[in-house]
């Protein structure tokens, strides 16, 4: 195998596929990358058994084809450290590589593919098309309220499922739960799948440098699921487990809702995690038809206190609740909305952020149980 293409291209192909590959593991050639020159197309792939990519690049200048496996973390370093400019890679038949550009000239030792595990791959199972856009919302309106408690496997990754005419994301961690739908052509069966949070993690890094009215082909199986574009594949296993039924936790009915400025609340709330972040991140919240009043007090540091204008939707009278402020910070960065709609009935029940107009999304939090709302 002997190509020339640019250092940039080729360092580019390895960063999508080398999130995919393990640095150290029980199995040392999962630490390689797999580069295989066909034709004119470079297929690069990285596999963790958990999640396997695939990228292509184009290659102008081809000597010969072939394939080889190499440290990953080793090529990419080298990679890493070379100017812009022409490289050529090429490997013999004991798979030792030379890599040359401008008056760097090296080489390192690499494995036959026949060591190689299978590349995992879906043949048959419910398909769906997206937009790169779409995609990446749901992903990042979701990903944040993932647990990482890997006792509970089941809330480790998103719920994803169809209803009617909508894509349902869930996530939860016990302590917050999200919610973001979009609308899909209907499809003639229902299913309901748990993907890591490492596979959507991935994924989204990938798509921020992707076109957003790019289509990303969707397949879910019973074991696995599968994310393609043009020269990219992302397949990742499935969690097995028993979701919760997420409807149980949203609110039907709530005794108090107020209107807010997002860009006013998150200025408010950051000034405020300043002061909790000494006190477990405890801020209290006073409400009145015109008022958000955010309080927080860490003993030998100091406190908080900030006024910030709202409009009450319903109620009417003084409500109190306490949150973990960084919980609440962690939607107010993800969502893009000018308004939000905060719903609930009391301090000792969920509490839910809307977005305003916008039924798509939701963000059910959990209070803090405390009495102290003393000025």
């Amino acid at each position: 195998m002997e190509f020339t293409c640019k250092s940039k291209d080729l360092k580019d192909a390895i960063g999508v596929v080398e999130k995919a590959i393990a640095a150290k593991s029980s199995l040392p050639v999962l630490e390689n990358v797999y580069l295989e020159l066909s034709d004119n197309s470079l297929r690069l792939r990285g596999n963790n058994l958990e999640i396997g990519i695939e990228n292509n690049l184009q290659i102008e200048q081809v000597q010969s084809t072939g394939s080889v496996l190499l440290k990953a973390k080793t090529l990419s370093g080298i990679i890493a450290k070379l100017d812009n400019e022409s490289i050529t890679l090429k490997a013999d038949d004991q798979q030792k590589v030379s890599i040359k550009s401008g008056k760097v000239d090296l080489a390192i030792l690499g494995n036959k593919v026949d060591e190689y595990p299978v590349f995992p791959s879906i043949e048959s199972g419910q398909q769906l098309s997206l937009t790169v856009e779409a995609l990446r919302e749901l992903i990042s309106h979701t990903l944040i309220a993932v647990s990482y408690d890997e006792t509970k496997q089941f809330l480790n990754g998103i719920m994803v499922r169809n209803e009617q005419d909508s894509l349902v994301f869930v996530s939860t961690d016990g302590y917050r739960l999200a919610l973001k739908k979009q609308g899909i052509v209907p499809l003639n069966e229902e299913f309901s799948s748990i993907v890591p949070h490492k596979a959507f993690s991935e994924l989204n890094r990938i798509l921020q440098n992707e076109p957003a009215d790019k289509k990303v082909q969707m397949i879910i199986s019973s074991g696995q699921i599968s994310f393609k574009m043009d020269s990219f594949l992302l397949i990742s296993r499935l969690i097995q487990g028993q979701f919760p039924d997420y409807n149980q936790v949203i609110p039907k009915e709530t005794a108090n809702s107020f209107k807010i400025s997002r860009q006013a609340f998150t200025a408010a709330a950051d000034r405020a995690s300043i002061i909790a972040s000494a006190s477990n991140n405890v801020v209290r919240f006073s409400f009145d038809n015109e008022s958000m009043l955010l309080q927080a007090n860490a003993k030998g540091l100091g406190d908080f206190k900030e006024d910030v204008t709202i409009s009450r939707l319903s109620g009417s009278d003084s409500a109190k609740i306490a949150f973990n402020i960084r919980l609440i910070l962690d939607v107010l960065k993800t969502v893009a909305a000018e308004d939000l709609i905060i719903s609930f009935n009391n301090e000792l029940s969920p509490c839910k952020m809307t977005i305003e107009n916008d039924n798509s999304f939701c963000y059910i939090i959990m209070p803090i149980r405390t009495t102290d709302y003393q000025d």
